[in-house]
């Protein structure tokens, strides 16, 4: 190849990678209009049918004229993408609960923000407890480029209340499941108030395979969480009597990872390499207490709601989203006590809230709280 031939080639691809950086730099460096947060958690008590909220969007960087700037509730579809994306169960909210002073707004001459607009909800009252609610809000221009975080999300809460609870003072529930089961992936979790620690405390499982309980006869009683037959775990701090948690543990088969969440936060976690476990093995699958049991009935004293097991590993976002309330008929959910008096016990028998347990139980009082269960 001619020696000038090649460097003019040379030339002109150095030249066309220098205007490539440089657009690419200059794309960096247009000003972009988006949210500054993109999350806002609302909660709605009952004191409450209508929430304001001022929103405002912003610029990247100042530009020497004024940016027109437009707002609009954004689609189901949105809705879809984001439960896809965390792992989560949110509801769209209908577009009848929510309005906006103004659909425009203007960013001035020299300024980075938005003159802002008026959000409102309203009607809140109309919301089911317990269900979680999304409504995002999508900022556009077209005078300047939109910022990946164009949507922000309301993420919206009515609580519910849980005034009823299983009242357990050596008292059980031992649960057969139906011939065949095999847990591969688990999740076990409840709702836990312990009046007082025992050596021992049973909360749910099939001993010596997969229970789930607070201590053990040689180690301190409420600074552990054990998977007794697998592992113990040292608790980030301390369990304390009195006092309202929401416990789980997970075992996802497919990766190998356990994990122990306390009030919907990761508190220690580790690797196994286990097929899964037959719930009906050994003594079988015990709440409360194993009765009977010739080594010590190793009972939990307290009370107990959203009593739950699952033949999936719930995520993080799940589980601290559906601490209170889930859904019977949720994909996975193989055994569902709510101890809220909605169960039916007839003799010493009690069905649990999917309509597929019917188990034996010494016969679990139901008992009224003065305040409803708080989670901190």
């Amino acid at each position: 190849m001619n020696k000038y031939l090649f460097k003019s080639l040379a030339f002109g691809l150095t030249a066309l990678l220098m205007n490539a950086c440089n657009d690419s730099e200059s794309d960096l460096l247009k000003p972009k209009v988006y949210f500054e947060n993109r999350e806002y958690n609302i909660t709605v008590d009952d004191n409450k049918d209508e929430i304001t909220f001022n929103l405002t969007s912003r610029l990247s960087s100042s530009v020497s004229s004024s940016v027109e700037v437009s707002y609009s509730l954004a689609d189901e579809g949105v809705v879809n993408n984001y439960n896809t994306q965390y792992g989560t169960n949110y509801e769209f909210l209908d577009e009848s609960h929510v309005s906006l002073s103004h659909k425009t707004s203007t960013i001035p001459e020299g300024s980075l923000f938005a003159n802002t607009v008026e959000l409102k909800f309203s009607n809140l009252n109309a919301l089911e407890e317990g269900k979680p609610y999304i409504m995002p809000i999508t900022v556009q221009s077209s005078s300047v480029a939109n910022e990946g975080g164009n949507i922000a999300y309301f993420l919206i809460n009515k609580p519910l209340k849980i005034t009823q609870v299983g009242e357990f003072n050596n008292d059980y529930i031992s649960v057969k499941f139906p011939a065949g089961t095999f847990f591969k992936s688990f999740t076990y979790e409840t709702l836990l108030y312990v009046n007082y620690f025992g050596g021992n405390n049973t909360i749910m499982g099939t001993e010596g395979v997969m229970i789930l309980r607070i201590g053990d006869m040689t180690l301190p009683s409420n600074k552990i969480i054990e998977l007794a037959g697998r592992q113990h775990y040292n608790v980030k701090d301390e369990l304390k009597e009195n006092q309202w948690y929401h416990i789980a543990a997970t075992y996802d088969q497919p990766s190998g990872k356990t994990a122990i969440y306390v009030n919907g936060e990761k508190w220690a976690e580790s690797n196994w390499s286990i097929p899964g476990f037959d719930p009906n093995s050994d003594v079988g699958f015990n709440i409360g207490k194993l009765a009977g049991f010739p080594w010590g009935e190793r009972p939990i004293n307290g009370y107990m709601s959203e009593i739950r097991v699952w033949s999936i590993a719930r995520t993080e976002n799940q589980l601290k989203q559906n601490m209170l309330n889930v859904d019977p008929k949720s994909e996975g959910l193989e055994l569902y006590y709510k101890l809220n008096g909605s169960e039916t016990q007839e003799g010493l028998k009690i069905q649990d809230s999917t309509g597929k347990i019917n188990a034996e139980t010494s016969g679990i009082i139901i008992k009224k709280l003065e305040k409803p269960v708080d989670i901190k």
